[in-house]
């Protein structure tokens, strides 16, 4: 299959997972919502690999490095100082209290694992 090729099917279930993903959460039905996600990753996962010729090169592997690092920065500085604001208000709003917590819980879990992922890659790789 061709990149042209592989972009259009692409589109189309991309277009077709979101008709029966509304579809199902208009009904109320969740059992078919989570099956036809995954049989859409399974769907593009499949195209994708009997793609012809390189669909990804070091640069744009490196470019989403990049950017992933930089989106993994910007939410865990955001929770953890949108769950320290909240829980510095919990005079004020004390309905948010729980919700600061959780925020600032889930930006140390994701700290936390992002260091022992490093520490594993650093030591898989040679570092």
């Amino acid at each position: 299959m061709k990149r042209n090729q592989f972009t259009i099917i692409l589109f189309l279930i991309v277009m077709f997972m979101g008709a029966v993903l509304s579809f199902a959460y208009s009904i109320g039905n969740p059992v078919l919502a989570v099956c036809i996600f995954f049989a859409g990753a399974a769907a593009i996962y499949l195209c994708k690999s009997r793609v012809e010729g390189v669909v990804e090169d070091e640069r744009v592997r490196q470019v989403s490095q990049k950017a992933s690092y930089i989106t993994f920065q910007v939410v865990v500085f955001s929770f953890a100082v949108g769950g320290a604001a909240l829980i510095a208000m919990k005079n004020t709003y004390p309905g948010y209290t729980n919700l600061g917590f959780f925020m600032a819980y889930a930006s140390c879990a994701a700290i936390a694992l992002y260091g022992l992922l490093y520490m594993y890659y650093n030591r898989e790789y040679g570092g």
